[in-house]
């Protein structure tokens, strides 16, 4: 099916909203895996009412942070706090108190919403936080737990005079040295993302897209504002379960997925089921496919699944077009790129390298991220004198303008003089018939300079595993591309709230005790 030609441009954020809340409000928003319906008249009215409050006790500019759940009062507040003029930073509900307390300070959150389940993490470690006025503690079923803080007026979202240059949220993006840096977005950032899917993708009055990310993620509320704009629902999970996906899409008529990370590669590991076609799914888009998974993925469940790529800082920049689908299966390209973005393969001089070879993907266009808060070295960095944002990405493009990932330009192993991707050594290790998910690392080694350690997640271990898991390798890489060691996982491996593998949480550095070492046998 083509997509629909939009006929109005998508507008602000409290603009979009009142548009929807206003056109048939008895319509649902958002349709909770549990059963509960969010009208859109409610999520407006709710956002006005918070919003009039918010300007009473806050002023324009100042952040205001949320740690939820996936809870529909998290997004009352961001939509108040973007008609207001405020800030919003999105928080992890499962940060610790380091990476909690550097959000904080460095944003100077002036107020915090938490649920009950995160307060308590708040409190211990409100003394470190001098810029906090306000902990609001959502009181009440959902989706009136910020029922108690109302202005004496809600504060209309119609015809606000917002300037779409302001900023809207900060997210806090972990780089592979240093500490999160705050990546600022404005308005126009959410209409370019917007305009992007509903052009490429569509959504029709039937469809629906399901959300099964964590709402402090950015996906999520790209997600939503499509979905108001086109006037469908979003079906969303609490949390993303490996047993319910299939039982939500269905029970909702889910229509479109949209998943990330390492999501196809857990639901491959549950066993076929006769009901694995049995929805109305038309087609998926999945950031970064693993060309291995990929062939599998599509005859289990029937259905197209298409890459895209882009960063928090960028949004969307490659996309594989739906009508052509069924030609990349397995190829390994993320797409091509998107009209509107300037997307380059340049070397480390910054100038563009012939087609075939290996260089970093820069891009430049209107509506990517408005800086790193705080960090003027950074953004000029990140940014260049060219304006061509640097992605850190390491990728080719083919002679029909096709676009392939190599690898994080610092996420490699230098083993004996070579350089190994551990993206293509990850890529390898989740084909092999046992292994659910991958990470590889570096770990010293006198001889070689580093060797390469991989950590594999498997369902239940068993003797000879390892050494299938090597032989496996093997058959696939070049000799200098195979783990020497392996630890195996019998329980999920850390994950970054994108749902990829945190490999700076798995050990490396020294070989871990009792890692199975192919050279030792």
């Amino acid at each position: 099916m083509s997509a629909p030609t939009l006929t109005r441009e998508v507008p602000t954020l409290p603009a979009l909203l009142h548009r929807a809340g206003t056109t048939n409000p008895d319509e649902p928003a958002i349709l909770f895996e549990d059963g509960l319906v969010v009208t859109r008249g409610d999520l407006l009215e709710r956002s006005e009412r918070f919003a009039g409050w918010l300007t009473t006790v806050t002023e324009p500019g100042e952040m205001v942070a949320a740690m939820t759940g996936n809870r529909t009062e998290f997004l009352v507040a961001w939509f108040a706090a973007a008609a207001t003029g405020r800030v919003f930073v999105a928080l992890n509900p499962e940060a610790g108190p380091h990476d909690l307390t550097h959000v904080l300070t460095d944003s100077a959150a002036v107020l915090v919403i938490t649920d009950p389940e995160s307060a308590g993490a708040l409190e211990a470690i409100r003394d470190a936080l001098p810029a906090l006025r306000e902990h609001l503690v959502l009181d009440g079923a959902e989706p009136g737990g910020l029922d108690p803080w109302q202005g004496a007026e809600p504060l209309s979202f119609r015809d606000l005079d917002v300037d779409p240059t302001t900023v809207t949220n900060v997210y806090y993006t972990s780089g592979s040295t240093g500490p999160p840096k705050g990546c600022m977005v404005d308005h126009r950032y959410w209409s370019r993302l917007v305009r992007n899917y509903l052009t490429e993708r569509g959504l029709e009055p039937t469809d629906r897209v399901l959300c099964c990310l964590k709402f402090f993620y950015n996906d999520p509320s790209w997600l939503l504002l499509s979905s108001l704009h086109a006037g469908v629902p979003l079906v969303v999970m609490r949390r993303f379960s490996v047993s319910r996906f299939w039982d939500v899409v269905r029970d909702n008529d889910v229509t479109q997925l949209f998943t990330i990370g390492s999501i196809p590669a857990l639901l491959l590991s549950a066993a076929p089921t006769p009901r694995d076609r049995d929805h109305k799914v038309r087609f998926a888009v999945q950031v970064a496919i693993d060309a291995g998974l990929h062939r599998e993925m599509t005859d289990r469940w029937g259905i197209p699944w298409t890459d895209t790529y882009g960063l928090t800082e960028t949004g969307g920049l490659v996309s594989v077009p739906i009508a052509e689908a069924d030609r990349v299966v397995g190829t390994g390209t993320m797409g091509k790129p998107r009209a509107d973005m300037d997307v380059r393969v340049v070397g480390d001089d910054g100038k563009p390298v012939p087609t075939g070879e290996v260089g970093e993907l820069v891009a430049r266009g209107d509506g990517m991220m408005a800086g790193y808060l705080n960090r003027p070295d950074a953004t000029a960095e990140a940014m260049g004198d060219d304006g061509f944002f640097r992605t850190g990405d390491r990728v080719r493009q083919d002679d029909d303008g096709w676009f392939y990932f190599v690898g994080r330009k610092k996420d490699i192993v230098r083993r004996a003089g070579e350089n190994v991707s551990a993206t293509e050594v990850e890529e390898v290790l989740r084909t092999h018939p046992r292994v659910i998910d991958a990470g590889v690392v570096p770990v010293a080694d006198q001889m070689r300079g580093e060797e390469i350690l991989g950590h594999v997640y498997v369902q239940a271990d068993e003797p000879g595993l390892r050494e299938s898991i090597v032989e496996h390798c093997v058959a696939q890489l070049a000799k200098h591309k195979v783990p020497r060691y392996l630890v195996v996982w019998t329980e999920d491996l850390p994950r970054t709230p994108s749902m990829r593998v945190a490999k700076q949480r798995l050990p490396r550095g020294e070989v871990p005790a009792g890692a199975y070492d192919r050279e030792a046998r």
